[in-house]
Parts: C-alpha cells; sequence; structure tokens
C-alpha cells in the first residue's frame, strides 16, 4: 500500500500543466542565455573553464567555416565525438545553420558508423583523434559508397587546460596524426576554422556584449534537426527525428524540476555533472541543452569512471547530476567516494533504465550520510520523446515510481489490444503526448504509424510498448516491456516484476530475465543473476524462488538460474536482453 502525500495540491502543482514553447531554435535560446550571462561559466572541462561569451564566440566561428565548406539548411552532418566542448560547438553552430545533427556512439565499431552515415546521408563526420587508428583506414575505404564529403578531425584535449593539452598531444596525440590520410578530404579541427570568413576572431573584452545571430529559419517548430539511433534493445534500432521545439520544450520544462524559476532571469547558478554520453538524448538534452539554455554550467566527463566524478565534485562543488542505474550503483562501491561531501547537490536524476526499489534505498541512504538534503529522483522517458517526460517531484522524492508527467505533457494507460483508456491501478500501456514527440523514424512510414497513433480523443499518442499503472495520487508506475512478456503455459509473465523481486534480496546486485523454450509449457523464465563474491549459490537460488513463488504466480518462479560475473551492455549501458537471449539460441544449437 502507497503512502498519500500530507499535502496532495504540493503534487498537483508540482509541475505546471501548461507553458509556453518558444518558436526558436536550439542555438537562439543558447545565445539568449549566453546574451544574458556572457561571463558565467558554460562549460568546465579538464580543469578549464570557457564563458558563455568566448563558447558563443567559438560557435560563431565553426558556423562560419562549416558555411565557407558548402554546409546548407537540411544538410546533414555526423557528430561521432565523446563530451568534450567541441561537440557542444558543432551542435550549436549546426544548428545555427538550419542543418542536422546525426549523433552516433563514438565507440561503435566502423562498420556501424558507416552505416550510420549511408542510413542518413551524412556529407560531413567530426570525430576524435584518437579514433584515428580505428576508423581512417575503413572510412577510406568506404568512401566511394558514402556521401561523406568531409571528415573533421578533432584533438580530444583541443579546450584542456594548457599543461594537459601539452601533455596530450606530446603523446596520444602525436601518435594518433600518423593515421590521419593525406587528402582533401580530411581535416583538422584548426584548418576548418580557418576557413571561417574571419579567420580570427578576439574574445570580447569583459564590457562588450553578446550580438544575439539573426535566425532566418523558416518553420522552426517543425524542422528536423537532431537524429537519435534508439537502443534497439527490443528490436531493430531505428533513426528518429526530432525537432527543435522537442528538445526546446523539455529545456523550458526541466526548470521546475531544478528549482529554476519560471521566466527567470538566468541568475540560478547550477552546474550539471555531464557525464552521460551526448548521443544519447538523456546527456545530449538534459546534461547539456537544458544546462546551457538556462545559464548553467556543464561539466563535462568524457569518460566516467568513479574517480573522475569524485574530482569533478570535489574540485567544482557541482548541484547537479543525471545517471542511469548501473552509474549511482558504481558510485556506490567506489572507495573514492566514501568521505565526499555531496551537500553541493540538490538534485539527482535516474533514468535510461528502471530504477530497483532497492538500489533507490540504498543510494537515498548513502546521500544523507554524505550531507545531501536530496534523494534520487526516477524519470521516465524514450527517446521518441527526445528523454524525460514524466519525474518523481522533490515533494515526492521518497517514493519509487515514475513520478507525473512533466508541464505540457500527458500519460494515460491504455489497454494494448481494445486502446480503451484504463481505471487507476490497472496495468496496461503506456502511452505518452506532448510537444516533446517526434516528428517520426527516418525512412520508415511503417514504424511510425504503429507508434504515432490516432485516439478516439482526437489526439496522436506514442504507443511507448511499456507497461505500467497509473496509483490514485495520479503517480505513474513502469512495469516492463510489453514485447519482453513471457508466456508461461499461455499465461502472461512480466521479466520486469521478477527482476525486482530479485534485485531486492541482499545478495543480488543485478539480474535479467529471459524466457527460454520448453518442450510442453512452450516457454519457461530463465534469470541471469550477478551476486556479491563468496556468497553461497545454491542457498541464493533457493531464497529466489522463494522471493518470486510468495509474490507472483508459479509460472513466473525461475526454471533455471545462471550466475554470471557481468552482463552485456547495449551502447547506452543497459543490459542487452537481446544478447541474453541470442547466447541461448546458440546452446540450443549445439
Amino acid at each position: 500500500m502507497h503512502k498519500p502525500f500530507a499535502d496532495q495540491s504540493i503534487l498537483d502543482s508540482a509541475f505546471r500543466e501548461t507553458m509556453s514553447i518558444p518558436d526558436k531554435t536550439m542555438a537562439d535560446l543558447f545565445f539568449e542565455a549566453a546574451e544574458a550571462r556572457p561571463h558565467s561559466p558554460a562549460i568546465r572541462f579538464m580543469d578549464a573553464c570557457i564563458s558563455f561569451q568566448e563558447l558563443s564566440t567559438r560557435i560563431e566561428t565553426c558556423k562560419e567555416a562549416l558555411e565557407a565548406i558548402g554546409v546548407k539548411k537540411g544538410c546533414v552532418l555526423s557528430i561521432c565525438l565523446p563530451n568534450i566542448p567541441e561537440a557542444v560547438i558543432v551542435f550549436y553552430a549546426i544548428n545555427q545553420l538550419g542543418a542536422i545533427c546525426n549523433m552516433i556512439h563514438p565507440l561503435a565499431p566502423p562498420a556501424g558508423v558507416i552505416h550510420h552515415i549511408q542510413q542518413t546521408k551524412s556529407e560531413v563526420l567530426f570525430i576524435p583523434d584518437l579514433f584515428l587508428q580505428r576508423l581512417a583506414k575503413p572510412l577510406e575505404e568506404a568512401f566511394v559508397e558514402m556521401p561523406l564529403r568531409k571528415i573533421v578531425v578533432i584533438p580530444l584535449m583541443t579546450s584542456a587546460n594548457r599543461i594537459t593539452r601539452w601533455l596530450y598531444q606530446m603523446t596520444k596525440g602525436r601518435a594518433s596524426k600518423r593515421y590521419m590520410p593525406s587528402n582533401t578530404r580530411w581535416f583538422m579541427w584548426s584548418h576548418l576554422l580557418l576557413c571561417a570568413r574571419t579567420k580570427t576572431k578576439k574574445i570580447q573584452n569583459e564590457q562588450d556584449q553578446i550580438a544575439m545571430p539573426k535566425n532566418n529559419l523558416d518553420n522552426i517548430a517543425d524542422r528536423v534537426s537532431v537524429y537519435l539511433h534508439s537502443g534497439g534493445t527490443t528490436g531493430k534500432s531505428k533513426i528518429i527525428e526530432l525537432t527543435d521545439r522537442n528538445f526546446n520544450a523539455i529545456a523550458c520544462q526541466i526548470t521546475f524540476a531544478i528549482g529554476i524559476p519560471p521566466e527567470s532571469d538566468y541568475t540560478t547558478g547550477h552546474s550539471m555533472v555531464t557525464v552521460l554520453p551526448l548521443f544519447h538524448g538523456f546527456g545530449l538534452c538534459i546534461g547539456m541543452h537544458s544546462m546551457l539554455a538556462n545559464a548553467c554550467c556543464c561539466i563535462l566527463v568524457p569518460r566516467f569512471s568513479t574517480k573522475s566524478i569524485a574530482r569533478v565534485i570535489r574540485r567544482h562543488r557541482p548541484t547537479l547530476m543525471a545517471g542511469v542505474p548501473t552509474l549511482y550503483e558504481a558510485l556506490l562501491n567506489a572507495d573514492e567516494m566514501k568521505d565526499i561531501d555531496l551537500s553541493c547537490f540538490v538534485a539527482f536524476f535516474c533514468g535510461g533504465d528502471s530504477l530497483s526499489p532497492d538500489l533507490k534505498k540504498r543510494f537515498d541512504s548513502f546521500l544523507e550520510e554524505r550531507g545531501s538534503h536530496c534523494r534520487l529522483r526516477e524519470g521516465y522517458g524514450l527517446t521518441e520523446t527526445v528523454t524525460v517526460c514524466s519525474l518523481t517531484h522533490e515533494v515526492s522524492a521518497d517514493r519509487s515510481g515514475i513520478g507525473v508527467p512533466l508541464t505540457n505533457m500527458k500519460m494515460k494507460i491504455i489497454d494494448p489490444e481494445t486502446r480503451e483508456t484504463l481505471p487507476d491501478g490497472q496495468t496496461g500501456e503506456i502511452c505518452v503526448t506532448g510537444p516533446q514527440m517526434m516528428k517520426g523514424y527516418l525512412n520508415d512510414p511503417v514504424s511510425t504509424a504503429e507508434a504515432l497513433v490516432y485516439h478516439e480523443d482526437g489526439m496522436i499518442w506514442v504507443e511507448t510498448g511499456d507497461l505500467g499503472y497509473r496509483d490514485p495520487d495520479g503517480f505513474y508506475h513502469f512495469r516492463g516491456r510489453i514485447k519482453r512478456m513471457i508466456k508461461v503455459s499461455g499465461i502472461p509473465v512480466f521479466p520486469a516484476e521478477i527482476e525486482a523481486i530479485i534485485s531486492e534480496l541482499p545478495d543480488v546486485l543485478q539480474s535479467a530475465v529471459i524466457g527460454i523454450s520448453h518442450p510442453y509449457k512452450m516457454q519457461v523464465v530463465k534469470a541471469f543473476v550477478r551476486v556479491r563474491e563468496g556468497c553461497d549459490h545454491d542457498a541464493i537460488k533457493d531464497e529466489i524462488r522463494t522471493a518470486v513463488g510468495s509474490r507472483l504466480l508459479r509460472y513466473a518462479v525461475p526454471q533455471e538460474i545462471e550466475f554470471v560475473e557481468h552482463f552485456p551492455l547495449t551502447n547506452i549501458g543497459k543490459i542487452d536482453i537481446m544478447a541474453l537471449e541470442a547466447q541461448e539460441l546458440t546452446k540450443l544449437k549445439e
């Protein structure tokens, strides 16, 4: 039985029902914030600080350079970069031109990068110099088959402090250069910037103001500005078309979640640990754009490690952090975090995967022990809505669940077969609508029609394929994927429910559940479990079966339990269910 709120009116007003979304580009929102707070830090990276004024100038220079090499409105440019300042600069410069940013996982294999370029007809690719050894030869060999005209290579530590930059240039940077092809298709970053009409731009002094660039783009709300790639955990990966309005809706709505007053004068001084990768909607929109559009600072972390996070916290005292469950689990167990002071934080957000009640409870205790008054706040979203579309508000942070819809967003639970809206307490398919809703899937009208559906209320809804319910307080709860439903002797069983129960056991660190073939029951449940070192496996098997059997139908009790040291992960850090299923199919064939 859930605990009711002491004051329901607080929850009702947690997020405004509606608010206006400006008909502007993402770059417009950034430059408005920069004009208001020119000398505030916009980016911190490797002990270097870039002000909004300096970042604006560098974006303008990049934009002019891209114009000089022929980039126009509607062109597609692929960004295959880690969390470095140049990724931010390139993103907003492309956006200013009305071109489209295709975000590619930096660690994608060469064949994957080439495939994404071909799918999106990208004309320019940005990669870090550190990847030249891995990507240069395959890209050169495939050039004839691709629409690509230019590849821009960016030294990884271009914006780091002088010492770090010099050390990198003398070691890894120098080693990478020998893999750089010597033809005109390849540009070094510094050479690209020389293409700008004004080859040298001095940073304006403290008395100067930023000139707001004029926007000459039409139909901003409807134009596609970003391609994101779905995680592909339950089926074929898709390319999702997103607009400026989609991103700006979140940038405006998220202000309520982090305590920025509406129509603020950008004086909040928040800073975000931007460790989530920018190729994913969670990192790109929450970690980067929503921060910069509100004159907040992004502390860019190019690669996650508990050591790097501890260092950022001690040095910069950030106020915000967004992460996935595996990130928070790692911080809990890190030696570097044992004596750290977390009193600087006002909010921790968790998304990207289901947050178990046990992990939330442990991390909340972890925060309290280290001086923080905030709690881990779970959200729900999907790439089809850029990222988060519901969130637990500060007043409800002690509860588990995915919270309430953000401002302007609507959610409901329907019967997947009849599409009738279900009453509170009944589990069905989660549907979402609002200004964050994607334009569609690139070159895939069939999948678009399956995901974006007209309902009897006259509105178009994203039918998410996720199961959940709404409780009497209007609070939503996630229960798992419809496609992950297992039918044991014809009885539906939901892996997420089983995983949640298994993960509550004290010696279990992670779990994943799949259906495996059975000659009589057609399918039965198999659980993969990672446990603490030194545990008695037979005893844990008994605990798992007892715990599941006491709370769910007997069909949900795992017939097989396999202990693993680690799980295969998708590109965005989720447990790769498809890989586990593929392993089982391979075993059957042997």
